[in-house]
């Protein structure tokens, strides 16, 4: 049995052809995303994914007065501003994505069809790992994503890998975000488009949503 905290939702089918791990954000859970599975579960023609929905540890939040919290890495200030930066708690949480991909690929189901994902926090996991995986999975859905703080450091040849330089990556972005505003998703888009060349990297924004998500976005 795996040592990750998830919430695991098998597949209907004897054997998943298919896998969708999607990372929370701050002071959530895996159970705040479980919806997810449920409006696909509507369909029989999702009864072949296993659901994967990760749990952040409880720590201390130092922009929340050190309140411990679900969080994947600390927090100094909203927005990626300042100049201290977890960057250790983040890279440790794009190992946990990682090996939350690897499990589903001892478990039978095929790398490219597998997708990983995440909102806020989770959103800037799964980034992390769409540049640093050593093998290309099906595809990334990061949303509301705060990653301009850590574009340098998972860029670095030292982790850096482009083997999915041409995997579908979905990133999408409320343009009335207070928390991880516009301008930077279009400087972190723009990174992955303009500096590293990812071929398939689709942004888009929505007029009107904030730090959340909406049916549009999801559909």
């Amino acid at each position: 049995m795996s040592a990750i905290s998830a919430l695991r939702i098998p597949s209907r089918t004897v054997k998943p052809t298919a896998s969708i791990i999607f990372i929370h954000g701050l002071g959530d859970t895996g159970h705040g995303w479980k919806f997810l599975s449920d409006l696909a579960r509507r369909s029989s023609e999702f009864d072949h994914i296993n659901f994967i929905f990760p749990n952040a540890p409880v720590v201390p939040v130092a922009v929340n007065n050190n309140y411990e919290m679900p969080s994947w890495f600390n927090i100094y200030q909203f927005g990626g501003a300042g100049t201290k930066h977890d960057f250790e708690g983040y890279l440790k949480s794009v190992d946990v994505a990682k090996q939350l991909i690897k499990e589903q690929i001892d478990n039978g189901v095929s790398p490219e069809r597998i997708i990983l994902g995440g909102f806020s926090q989770g959103g800037a996991v799964s980034l992390g790992a769409l540049t640093t995986l050593d093998f290309k999975i099906g595809g990334f859905i990061p949303l509301s994503a705060p990653i301009v703080q850590f574009l340098e450091l998972i860029s670095d040849p030292v982790r850096y890998n482009s083997i999915n330089l041409e995997t579908p990556v979905f990133h999408g972005q409320g343009l009335s975000d207070p928390i991880v505003n516009n301008e930077s998703g279009d400087k972190g888009s723009a990174f992955f488009k303009e500096k590293l060349g990812y071929k398939k990297y689709h942004y888009e924004t929505y007029p009107g949503l904030d730090h959340s998500v909406n049916n549009e976005e999801l559909g």
